[in-house]
This record gives C-alpha cells, sequence and structure tokens, in this order.
C-alpha cells in the first residue's frame, strides 16, 4: 500500500503535458496555488503559493506581474532563491506562470511570477537579433586608421566587454536603494577557473543579475543518470564546457512538443542563440540575507537554448548547437607543458568575452599575474571553409596574459560581426610561452656597412643596435637589397618597432580602415605588425595612391590623373613615397624606438 501511495502521489506531482493554461486575466488576490522546484538533488518538490496582486503593465506595455506569497520547504528560512527561476506555479492544476522575480533583502517570501502566455508568445518567432544588440566594432572613417594594428585590434574588445560589463556598481548591491522587484540572480558556477579571474568576473557578472560562485563541474554527482527535463526540474545553460566550465542554472516552467519554456526572465536578453540547454544537480541551497541560491551544476547537455527574450529562456530538446573548440598549449618557465581543452558559445557577443576570460584564467592561473613575466604567444582562429587568421607576438610587463589573451579574443569580435558574410568559427588553437623575466629592449643604434656605393641591384649589411632592459648590447643584422628597379637618387632608410612604423603609414594614407570585404579584413588581421620584430623600410620620394584601402606606389602621372577625375566617392587618397624594399627581423625581445638614414644609390 505505502509503494502504491507513493507512485500515486509522484503521478500527482507531475502536471500532464500539454498542461492545461490558467489566463491571466482570471487570476485574482487571494487565489492559492502550487508551485514547484528542487531544492536538492533531482527531486522535483511542492511549495505552496498565495495570490496577493497581480500588476499590469509590469515589464512593459502589456507584460503582466503576478505578486504571490511563497511558503513551504527551505523557503521560510531562505527566502526566494537564486535557482528558482522559471519555478512553474499551478491554481486549480492550471499553469499559471513561473517564478522569476523578488525583492533583495525581503523579510518575506514575495516573488514575481511571470505569466505563461507572455512566456510562450514572446518565444515563439525566431526573428533576427537587433542590430543594436550585435555590437560590432567601428570599422570606418571614425574607426581604427589604415593600416589596422594590433591596439586598434585589442580595442575593438572593449565594445562587447563594456556591452556585458558595465562596471561594478557603486555602493551597496543593485535593488538594495530601492524596494523594487529584481529578476532572481542565475548562479552562475566557474569551474576551473584560476581564483584571480574569478574574483575580476564576479566583481562584474554580480551587478548584471547573476549569482558568480566556485565550483567543480560533476563533483559529487549520483552514479544513476538524472532524470529527463521536467517542468519544476533544475536546468542549465552553459557558455564554456570542457576543462573550464561556465554555466547557469535555473528552472524549467514547461515543456511541450519538445519545446521547453524557463526561467521567467531573460538570461541577458540576447533574442536569439545557440546555447547548450542542459540537465543540471542541486547539492543544496545556500541561505543568505541578500539572496538565497542553490549550489548547483550543469551536466548532460540535452538540447540547445534558442530563444532568450524579456520573460523567458526557450529552447528544444535534441539537437545541441555547435561551440567552437579551444585548445590551448602552455609551456612554463618551470619546464613542462599543460594542455587545456574547451569549447565556447558561438555568439556575436560573448564569444569574444568568454575567450579573452577562458585564455586570462589559463596563461594567469599557470604562471605570475604580476611582476616580472613574458608571454610569447602563437594562436590560429580558424574558420569554417579553410580561412583563418595566425596571431604572434611577445608580451612582457604590463601584465603581459592579459595583453596575451585579449590579442586572441579581439579578431573574434572583428569575425564575428562583420557585415559580409556571416562566419563559423571552426577552432581556435592557442600555443603559449611563459619565462619570469623581462624580455624587452630599446632601438639604440643603427648603421650600414657596406664595401661600396649602393646600386641598383646591389646589396649591403643594416646593422641594428639593441639595448635590453639590463643595458646589455644586442647587435642584429639585416640584409639590404637595392632592387634592380630602384632609381638613382636619395632615399630614406627607416628602422623602427611596429607602433612606429604604423604611425608612419597612417600619417600618410590619412583614412579610415574600412575593409570591402571578408577576404581583406583577414588580410589585415593577418598583416598585424608585432611588438618583438625590427621593421626596415627603404622609400623615396615618388606619387602613389591608395584605392579601397590597396596601397598602389609608384603610379604614371597618367594613371594619377585619370584616378583623380574619376567619381570613386573619395575612396582615393595619393600618397607622396613609396616603398622600394621591406624587412621585418624577428628578435627575442619586445621592441621600441625608432632610427632613420638618408642613403644615395647611384648610377
Amino acid at each position: 500500500m505505502r509503494a502504491l501511495a507513493a507512485v500515486l502521489l509522484l503521478l500527482a506531482a507531475v502536471p500532464a503535458t500539454p498542461a492545461e493554461i490558467f489566463p491571466f486575466a482570471n487570476v485574482k488576490p487571494g487565489m492559492t496555488g502550487i508551485g514547484r522546484t528542487v531544492f536538492e538533488g533531482s527531486r522535483v518538490e511542492e511549495f505552496k503559493v498565495v495570490v496577493i496582486g497581480v500588476l499590469e503593465n509590469a515589464l512593459g506595455p502589456k507584460q503582466g506581474l503576478i505578486l504571490g506569497r511563497l511558503e513551504g520547504g527551505p523557503l521560510e528560512k531562505t527566502g526566494v532563491i537564486a535557482g528558482m527561476s522559471g519555478s512553474p506555479v499551478f491554481i486549480d492544476g492550471k499553469l499559471v506562470g513561473a517564478v522569476a522575480y523578488s525583492y533583495p533583502f525581503a523579510k518575506e517570501t514575495i516573488a514575481g511570477i511571470t505569466p505563461i502566455g507572455e512566456m510562450i508568445e514572446a518565444t515563439r518567432l525566431a526573428t533576427p537579433r537587433a542590430a543594436s544588440a550585435r555590437f560590432a566594432p567601428r570599422l570606418g572613417p571614425d574607426g581604427p586608421s589604415q593600416p589596422l594594428d594590433r591596439e586598434a585590434v585589442v580595442a575593438a574588445l572593449q565594445r562587447p566587454l563594456r556591452a556585458i560589463f558595465p562596471g561594478p556598481a557603486a555602493g551597496l548591491p543593485g535593488g538594495a536603494g530601492a524596494p523594487a522587484l529584481q529578476p532572481l540572480a542565475l548562479p552562475l558556477v566557474f569551474s576551473g577557473f584560476d581564483p584571480a579571474t574569478f574574483e575580476w568576473a564576479r566583481g562584474v557578472f554580480a551587478p548584471l543579475g547573476f549569482a558568480p560562485v566556485m565550483g567543480t563541474a560533476r563533483a559529487g554527482l549520483p552514479s544513476e543518470p538524472l532524470p529527463d527535463l521536467e517542468p519544476g526540474g533544475a536546468v542549465g545553460v552553459s557558455l564554456i564546457e570542457g576543462d573550464l566550465d561556465l554555466s547557469v542554472t535555473g528552472t524549467i516552467t514547461h515543456i511541450e512538443d519538445g519545446r521547453v519554456y524557463a526561467f521567467g526572465h531573460p538570461f541577458y536578453n540576447l533574442g536569439p542563440i545557440q546555447f547548450p540547454m542542459k540537465k543540471a544537480y542541486v547539492y543544496s541551497v545556500f541561505p543568505s540575507l541578500y539572496q538565497s541560491w542553490k549550489i548547483s551544476a550543469a551536466t548532460d547537455v540535452v538540447g540547445t537554448a534558442d530563444q532568450d527574450r524579456v520573460t523567458a529562456v526557450a529552447g528544444r530538446l535534441g539537437a545541441t548547437p555547435h561551440m567552437i573548440p579551444v585548445s590551448v598549449k602552455l609551456k612554463g618557465s618551470r619546464g613542462g607543458e599543460r594542455s587545456f581543452s574547451y569549447r565556447l558559445v558561438e555568439d556575436e557577443l560573448f564569444s569574444p568575452v568568454l575567450a579573452y576570460v577562458s585564455l586570462l584564467s589559463v596563461l594567469q592561473g599557470n604562471e605570475r599575474a604580476f611582476g616580472t613575466s613574458t608571454v610569447r604567444l602563437d594562436a590560429r582562429i580558424e574558420l569554417a571553409g579553410g580561412r583563418s587568421v595566425r596571431l604572434q607576438d611577445l608580451f612582457t610587463e604590463n601584465q603581459p596574459s592579459q595583453q596575451a589573451a585579449a590579442l586572441v579574443a579581439a579578431p573574434l569580435a572583428y569575425l564575428l560581426n562583420n557585415d559580409f558574410e556571416k562566419v563559423r568559427v571552426a577552432k581556435v588553437e592557442l600555443e603559449a610561452r611563459s619565462e619570469e623575466t623581462v624580455q624587452s629592449a630599446t632601438l639604440s643604434r643603427v648603421w650600414l656597412e657596406r664595401p661600396d656605393a649602393l646600386r641598383p641591384g646591389g646589396s649591403a649589411t643594416l646593422k641594428v643596435q639593441l639595448k635590453t632592459w639590463r643595458h646589455d648590447l644586442v647587435t642584429e643584422e639585416i640584409p639590404l637589397a637595392i632592387p634592380n628597379s630602384a632609381r638613382p637618387g636619395g632615399y630614406t632608410l627607416l628602422v623602427s618597432d611596429a607602433a612606429s612604423m604604423n604611425a608612419v603609414e597612417q600619417r600618410e594614407m590619412r583614412q579610415g580602415f574600412v575593409p570591402r570585404d571578408l577576404d581583406q579584413l583577414l588580410r589585415a588581421l593577418n598583416s598585424l605588425r608585432k611588438g618583438h620584430h625590427v621593421y626596415a623600410r627603404l622609400v623615396r620620394a615618388e606619387d602613389g595612391a591608395i584605392v579601397s584601402g590597396e596601397f598602389l606606389p609608384s603610379l604614371p602621372s597618367s594613371v594619377l590623373s585619370v584616378l583623380g577625375a574619376a567619381d570613386t566617392g573619395g575612396s582615393i587618397v595619393p600618397v607622396r613615397t613609396a616603398s622600394v624594399w621591406d624587412f621585418d627581423l624577428a628578435t627575442d625581445f619586445v621592441v621600441s624606438g625608432s632610427r632613420s638614414l638618408t642613403l644615395v644609390v647611384e648610377r
């Protein structure tokens, strides 16, 4: 009899699918209902809900909210719990909506309940993401100069960073200064991240409605498989999975024909998304005066969350989304090699930021975050179809791990937000070597050693002297080759670091970086000058032009006249010098400084 009673109780606790809907218009104060959620493990438990008010247009035009007092289970001690977002509420056995809002520091368990009709309606259509939510890097006259340089590329990462992380709020936590309903915080579990990166991330995620916590993915899970998703059960949405894991957990409100509705409020209100939807396990509830939260972990992927709207996050069971594989090989200053493998969601806004946070954690967690250190980077971003971006550089002083992580993450912002074609990132591969020393040098002297006069087709040896940060002198040699086509006369030989050579070109080109297509953008990213290279260029005074972003030196006067007369919409910029020889020399130092020589090529 006990077994039969248990079975009947279990059947009574699980609503039929599809559930009948209790219309929002019929909800009245004083009504009582039942809510369902997981307080521990994977077992769905009930709690009592008493309707105390109905708020019309609470979240916006025709977006109402139900106020309810929650009773039962641990709620008297914990208050409304972060992680309950999406917990379904039933009146007379019919689905009313999802627990989704609360008052911080509230003495009573009063929650805001999002009507289920609005959750379904908001996630019904897969409309494109609004352009205002894309945060594309600025390309054009007001953006980076031509040619594109490393600093401009890294600056592109600031837009999605500022969009997602506008900065920690001053004073009390959000909502503490005014008695306003707020979306329940989503427990955001960081697994595999180093403490320093987590502390930084916690400071910027917490004001955005998340409850960041350090965790260990899958630790302490039961040996038997978790049950299938059901209303009231825990659900996870992952941003990173693998050796590093970053996931949020909430509660399922409704499942119908494989369509899953959860949270009752947005994740970030991104619109269309492609994030892994997973089963989740709740270890326990952590009580807090500010807001209690579920200690939980996302586990097995079961589908795709594809809509992130103001009233719900929705998805579909079955197919799983494409994610960006990331592999990192790190050689440390203390010997040995460590490898990391994980996957990022592919998203215009979040992917660059997630790449930065994860790479920073790997680099910073295995070497010194501050003090004397140098990071040598070799990375490749490969797109579907075979096109790729190669990034190589050396960073020393001024938190090199942050610089290295930003240089890899920033091109993702350009690629994923380009206006030319939709790209799919096939993989990101990175090799880094870290040493606990400073490897910087200044360009102190350049001179030319030649036995004879310079002539077309001739050669000479260019000597470059570097002074290291310890004041040691290092001399490098560059073979200077005079082209056969070089005209007799005066030339300028410029030897400089990457930043100085970029500045010279930018002053001459006098235009913003405006790529015509994705291939030109890829060429610009692949042509970024490197901080540990010495660049040499031999130039002469000669007319040329930049046409649609492409440098065309030594143009005949007749061609320049035709170009000047053509209606090109301002895409032609005349230049007064032409480069006849270029060379770049890799060194073991981050180089700064520039020098120039005046040379004469004789007949």
